[in-house]
């Protein structure tokens, strides 16, 4: 969800990396490096020891499910949304040529968008390439609108609306076909 997510006063960021955090210090600041490498088998690894942010943080569903505004399969209904859009976009991705998985996906994404495209003048390497930016564009919207907390929250850069997607006439066929490559 996050590119990085600031460490806290409090937080030790030696002992944090001891723990396999990966940091960067950014202004006088420490960083951990997203995705988390703590984040294994859909916990996380180092609960006990967690950094203040991450015990601090509660995501739009959780608020949500806690003011009695949905349930909690509602919720779940919507992470599985969520996780099925991530699994399309590693998939579009890959077939872009992107396949380092411990990036995260907007920057993954970022860099097959920045790559000078050879291929331009193959109509299936442009579609390929709108249907990502489209894909990216409606995950980041969900994960702004149901789940990332606003800007005067937790992080930074949590309320920003993705920038729009010229709609250049590709983007009408059927996901499925651009995921089997026809």
């Amino acid at each position: 969800m996050f590119h990085t997510v600031q460490l806290k006063p409090g937080d030790s960021a030696r002992e944090l990396a001891a723990l396999g955090l990966k940091l960067k210090r950014k202004q006088g600041q420490h960083y951990i490096l997203q995705p988390c490498p703590a984040f294994k088998e859909s916990r996380c690894s180092i609960y006990a020891a967690r950094p203040r942010r991450c015990r601090l943080f509660e995501c739009r569903q959780l608020q949500r499910v806690e003011a009695g505004e949905i349930t909690e399969a509602m919720a779940l209904e919507q992470i599985q949304e969520v996780r099925r859009r991530v699994a399309e976009l590693d998939e579009l991705l890959s077939r872009a040529g992107s396949t380092n998985l411990k990036r995260p996906l907007s920057k993954r994404c970022e860099k097959v968008m920045a790559d000078p495209p050879e291929t331009l003048a193959d109509p299936a390497a442009v579609e390929l390439r709108s249907w990502l930016t489209r894909a990216m564009q409606e995950l980041s919207v969900i994960l702004n609108r149901d789940f990332r907390i606003t800007p005067s929250g937790a992080g930074e850069g949590q309320g920003d609306e993705p920038p729009a997607v010229p709609d250049d006439g590709l983007l009408h066929r059927p996901k499925s076909s651009i995921l089997a490559g026809t």
